[in-house]
């Protein structure tokens, strides 16, 4: 049996200092075929020169800065293959990711696409954390703002139903509202497996920016899934404490912002904890904590402010909240400026 055509897209802004590490690891993969194919979003930099030594390897697709999500679409819509993968352009893909995925994919037509454990990297590419995924489960991905999906998922291009990959009105969740729409249609699983790198550093887009639109993007990529016809009713059942979460998470943010209505936010998540919630609920019990962060926001917001600055890179806001520490905000390609 022929083996299925893999398409990687990497989006690329101003990468000059990670491309070539991250474009060397994908061709080193001991799986074919592997279609490669790199966006470059209009960078100024040194982009282009250290992708020469790779072109007769990869296709490269230059356009004016469009932000994230129109050069993921730009290269998907571009690529071949029925398996796909979205590998950031400074983090780097481990040996055997590509094989790894697709013997799982082969062998489970059901699933919509998988993912693998990780590592955590600093700017120099020195291991921070492993950091082992969560297994798959569309209710916590859903209803408790925890993007297990994390660097190294391959999908499968029917798992889109014909749309683009990434929505552009969500810049900073674009891939977390991928995931959600494609769980729609059927699950993903962790390949237990360390197979991929994730790179923390300052010009991170979602380290530099916890602005207002961020958090918007938190609550409005989940009412865009929450609002299509023909639900699944169990998917229907979660609808105010996944929105009291997404609420919740978007006022996380106005800890480092004070433009982040974040007072707003928490109060609406209290109201949909306690009319959506049951009395012994997780969420009523966390209505407290709620009251206390609006409340106290006003002295809160400098005390973070002042832990930031002591431990410079130490305070992220993770996918969850506070419920989950290891993955930082979903939608974030490094790099990549809309």
């Amino acid at each position: 049996m022929a083996r299925p055509l893999v398409s990687i897209v990497t989006p690329v802004y101003n990468g000059a200092g990670y491309i070539a590490e991250t474009v060397a690891s994908v061709l080193k993969q001991d799986y074919r075929p592997i279609e490669y194919i790199v966006v470059d979003d209009g960078s100024h930099d040194d982009t282009l020169a250290c992708l020469t030594p790779f072109q007769d390897q990869i296709r490269v697709i230059t356009q004016a800065n469009q932000g994230e999500a129109a050069a993921v679409n730009a290269g998907v819509a571009a690529a071949s293959g029925e398996i796909l993968g979205i590998v950031n352009a400074d983090d780097p893909v481990l040996p055997g990711l590509v094989s790894s995925a697709v013997a799982r994919l082969t062998a489970e037509p059901n699933l919509q696409g998988v993912y693998p454990d990780w590592l955590k990297i600093d700017s120099d590419g020195r291991v921070m954390e492993a950091v082992r995924a969560l297994d798959y489960d569309y209710g916590v991905l859903l209803a408790q703002h925890l993007c297990m999906i994390g660097p190294g998922c391959l999908f499968r291009r029917s798992g889109l139903a014909g749309a683009p990959a990434r929505d552009p009105r969500f810049r900073y969740t674009g891939d977390f509202h991928q995931w959600l729409r494609m769980g729609l249609s059927g699950p993903f699983a962790r390949i237990p497996a360390t197979l991929a790198t994730w790179r923390h550093h300052d010009a991170g887009a979602s380290q530099a920016r916890r602005d207002r639109e961020m958090a918007a993007n938190k609550i409005d990529a989940v009412r865009d899934v929450l609002d299509r016809p023909k639900l699944p009713g169990q998917v229907r059942h979660l609808r105010g404490e996944a929105l009291s979460t997404a609420y919740y998470v978007a006022a996380v943010l106005g800890l480092h912002n004070p433009a982040v209505p974040a007072r707003r936010y928490m109060l609406s998540s209290l109201r949909l904890a306690w009319r959506w919630s049951p009395g012994r609920s997780p969420e009523r019990r966390r209505s407290w904590r709620l009251i206390a962060f609006a409340l106290g926001l006003p002295f809160t917001r400098p005390l973070a402010a002042l832990y930031q600055r002591a431990l410079p890179g130490r305070f992220q806001v993770p996918a969850g909240g506070v419920h989950y520490r290891n993955w930082p905000p979903e939608g974030e390609t490094k790099g990549v400026r809309g």
